[in-house]
This record gives C-alpha cells, sequence and structure tokens, in this order.
C-alpha cells in the first residue's frame, strides 16, 4: 500500500509527487494480487453455494425412495359430528361402517360440600394425616397437615402426579374438592385409601363406614361396532387400536347411526415430495446458469464463466434427468412419462425442468407402484437397484442420482476437495500480498529518504546561491558610489 508522502519542497522541485508517483508503479503488483484475491473469494463462495444446493437436492431424494411416500392414505367420515378419522399408509383401503355405541369417560370423585368461606380457608377439625392414591400400577401418597384448607388439598394431589387431576369447586353451600383420573377409561379409575389418619373420611371422599368411594363419575370405556363387529372397545375416545393404521376420534354416542368412513389412496405426499426435488433441481440450475452467464452487451460474465467442472455438472444433470430410469419392467421408463419435462423455455435450452401435476396424477392412477419405482421406491413386487455394480445398474432417479450427486458433497468428496483448492490459493495469496507490502514500505522508506537528502542538498544550494548574489549585488552598489 502507498502512503501519503510530504517533503519540503523548499528547493523549489515537487519531490512528494515524483516519490508518491514512483511508489505507486512500483506497488501496481500488489493491486494485481488483490484483485486475483478478489476473485478468487468470488469464486470459492460461488462454489460453496453449487455446494449448498446439491447437497439440498440429494437431501430431496430420501423421501423419493420411502415406500411410504407413495401409499398414503386419506380417510373421510361421513359424519363428522360423530366422530372423525384419519389414517397412514399401512391402512387397507375400503370403507368401515361404524357406529359409536359409547363414549370413553374419566373417572370423578368428590368430597362432600364443605362449608367454608374460600378454597384456602382452613378446615376447622382436620387432623394431620396420609392418604393413597393408586390409579393402575402407580400409586402416591398425599401428606395433609393439621387444618389444611381445599386448595392445599388439591395443590398436594396434582403436585404427586398421581394420575388424578385435583380442583376445587364452589357449589350451593360452600366448596367440593373434585378428583378427575387424568385418563378416560375404566382402566384408569382412581382408589383412595386412607393411611394414616382420617383425611378421606373426614371430607367425605372416602368414608370409613361404607369404604364406598364418592364418585360422581365412573370411569367408561368407549364402545364402538365396525362392519358388524361388536365388542370393541378403548379406553380413549381417540380409538387407534382396531384397524390397523386408521385413528377414530369419537366425538358424539349414537346408538343405531352408522357412520361410513372411507379409505382411499392419497398422493398428496408424493406429489409434494417430486415438487420439493423440481424446485430444488430448478434452484440448482439457476444458480449454475447464473455462475456461467455471458452478456455480450454488457461484456459481463458470471463468477464462473468457461468453468468447465460447473458445465459438467450442468450437462451431467440434464442427460440423468432425461435418460431412462431403468428396465423394471413396468410402463414409465422416462420422467416425461409421468409429467416432468425439459423446460420449453429460451427454446428448449433452459436446464429447468417443468412438473405438469395433472399428468403426474394420471400416471399414479394408472399404475402407482410402477411411478414408485420409477423414483426409485419399492412398490408393488418390485425393488429397484440401489447402486451400480460389474453386473448391475442403479434404477430409479433417486438411486441414479444418489450414486452421482454423493461423492460430490459427502464429507471429504470432490466439492470439498475443490473448495479445500480455493481455500489454499487464497492463503497462499494472502501470505504473499504479506511479503509484498514489506517490500513497499522498505521501499518506500528507502526512496524517502533519497529525495528528503536531495531535497536538503538543493535547499542549502539554493540558500549558498542567494547569498553570493546578495554580495555581488552589495558590491556592485558600492563601487557605484565611490565613482559617484
Amino acid at each position: 500500500m502507498t502512503s501519503s508522502l510530504s517533503l519540503s519542497g523548499i528547493s523549489g522541485y515537487d519531490f512528494s509527487g515524483i516519490t508518491e508517483a514512483l511508489i505507486s508503479n512500483y506497488s501496481k503488483p500488489l493491486t494485481t494480487m488483490q484483485n486475483s484475491l478478489s476473485s478468487l473469494q468470488e469464486e470459492k463462495y460461488a462454489w460453496q453455494d453449487i455446494n449448498t444446493r446439491l447437497s439440498a437436492l440429494e437431501n430431496t431424494l430420501a423421501d423419493l425412495k420411502k415406500s411410504s411416500t407413495w401409499t398414503g392414505t386419506s380417510a373421510v367420515s361421513s359424519n363428522e359430528t360423530i366422530l372423525t378419522a384419519s389414517s397412514d399408509a399401512s391402512t387397507l383401503k375400503g370403507v368401515y361402517a361404524v357406529e359409536v355405541i359409547q363414549l370413553a369417560k374419566a373417572q370423578t370423585a368428590a368430597s362432600t360440600v364443605q362449608n367454608v368461606a374460600s378454597a384456602s380457608t382452613s378446615l376447622t377439625g382436620l387432623t394431620a394425616g396420609t392418604f393413597q392414591i393408586s390409579v393402575g400400577s402407580t400409586t402416591a401418597d398425599i401428606t395433609v397437615a393439621d387444618g389444611a384448607s381445599l386448595q392445599d388439598i388439591a395443590t398436594s394431589i396434582n403436585n404427586a402426579g398421581a394420575g388424578v387431576n385435583a380442583s376445587v369447586v364452589k357449589v350451593s353451600g360452600g366448596y367440593q374438592l373434585a378428583l378427575v383420573s387424568s385418563k378416560t377409561g375404566t382402566e384408569y379409575a382412581a382408589d383412595f385409601t386412607d393411611t394414616t389418619g382420617n383425611v378421606l373420611d373426614f371430607l367425605g371422599i372416602k368414608p370409613s363406614a361404607t369404604g364406598t368411594l364418592n364418585v360422581v363419575q365412573s370411569a367408561q370405556d368407549a364402545q364402538l361396532t365396525i362392519n358388524g363387529i361388536t365388542n370393541i372397545t378403548s379406553s380413549s375416545n381417540t380409538v387407534t387400536t382396531a384397524i390397523d393404521g386408521l385413528t377414530l376420534n369419537l366425538n358424539k354416542e349414537a346408538v343405531g347411526t352408522t357412520v361410513n368412513v372411507t379409505v382411499a389412496a392419497d398422493y398428496t405426499k408424493a406429489q409434494e415430495a417430486v415438487q420439493a426435488f423440481v424446485d430444488q433441481y430448478n434452484s440448482l440450475q439457476t444458480l449454475i446458469e447464473t455462475d456461467l452467464a455471458y452478456d455480450e452487451e454488457s461484456d459481463t460474465k458470471g463468477v464462473l464463466f468457461a468453468d468447465p467442472t460447473v458445465q459438467s455438472i450442468q450437462s451431467r444433470l440434464r442427460t440423468l434427468l432425461s435418460d431412462s430410469m431403468g428396465s423394471m419392467g413396468g410402463t414409465f421408463s422416462l420422467l416425461s412419462d409421468v409429467g416432468i419435462d425439459t423446460s420449453s423455455d429460451n427454446f428448449g435450452k433452459s436446464a429447468l425442468l417443468e412438473f405438469d401435476t395433472d399428468a403426474f396424477a394420471e400416471a399414479l392412477k394408472k399404475d402407482a407402484d410402477d411411478v414408485a419405482n420409477l423414483f426409485g421406491a419399492p412398490a408393488g413386487e418390485v425393488t429397484p437397484v440401489t447402486e451400480t455394480t460389474e453386473t448391475t445398474q442403479a434404477q430409479g432417479l433417486a438411486n441414479i442420482l444418489e450414486e452421482y450427486l454423493n461423492p460430490m458433497v459427502k464429507y471429504g468428496g470432490s466439492l470439498d476437495q475443490t473448495e479445500d483448492g480455493y481455500a489454499s490459493q487464497i492463503s497462499d495469496l494472502k501470505s504473499r500480498m504479506k511479503d509484498f507490502q514489506g517490500k513497499i514500505d522498505a521501499y518506500t522508506e528507502r526512496i524517502t529518504n533519497q529525495y528528503s537528502k536531495l531535497e536538503a542538498q538543493l535547499s542549502a544550494l539554493s540558500s549558498e546561491s542567494t547569498y553570493m548574489t546578495s554580495l555581488l549585488s552589495s558590491m556592485s552598489s558600492s563601487s557605484s558610489d565611490s565613482k559617484n
């Protein structure tokens, strides 16, 4: 880097301008290196962006290879007031006639009405004690202090995590403690037992005289029939065990009313997976096209203009997607057969893809298993070959692209090596720039000293010349005066 110089200029010569011009000329190689550094950094960032988008493209292949992507179903209830339904890939398609006989309910036990001013009022006559709550195989001990309030007792129960939710309810004549099982169904009915003292007896939750729990709502399992099959029960109103993959959400009891749940193929997930792939592929190709671009009018080039590796990636991807996806004995072998084709933009020169979802839906309707195979997923009786060997070729889009992309984007792959190469060049160039800056500084100091000395010498000569001129002038004047 050059620095601003200032020489005195007493001699009358512009030595500051001379030295600055010399240093500027000497520093030109540094400017060249700075421009090279900027170009290398831009190219490195461009490759990082390409690597990122190639990795993202590879990530979209995972869903394309899953069987579950292509075997989705949807469930529709004919009466959602009574029940709603959902299904997954494992659900057998068909119509299920469902009748909801009864809903599952949670047990609710309660204390007798306590004549107190508020939920936090101390209970007169209540002595310390401990009682136990049992729900299934889980038990919890609740300790109550002398004169505790209903709110104190409810808080202790809730903090114990006993499978019971306690609350205090204001009623006519005072307050009651309500104890509701956390889950519905008879399996989660709670039992209460005094272990020391008589807290439960005092509250009337389970009087010792009868030993009977004061239940205001009994636990109840849901009961329903499906396709005429009775005795189907569930502890929850969300029924997941009756039919594999089918979830029934029971909303209302409706004895004598049949609700039809229709389970049909649903390819929404498949279409979303394909769309994600197309979008990411187009994002990558758009970036590559920008990096390789050349504008004749402005004579501007993309950051990776004419880079053979980038050109190869662009060309190879186009070839892979236009070629056959392998012979698997089905109807479809090309992506164009199922609605994916090269864009017609720029007279067909564009590398982008277009996705015709209507054509895709028609192909699925015709042979969904074959479409799944085309993208690399096992379906029907076909499992596409996942990798190329000496005797086999990879089959299906996802498997074919995986073989091409993974060696580039994996850790330590070819694109990592490309970025490492740029990093090495940048580091080396920065080191050379630092060394050369040192030379510039030394050169600046050297010529500054040289011209400073020259300036001093010329200034001294100028002073002597002025003195002699003045002396001669004085002598001449004296001579003229004497003659007069």
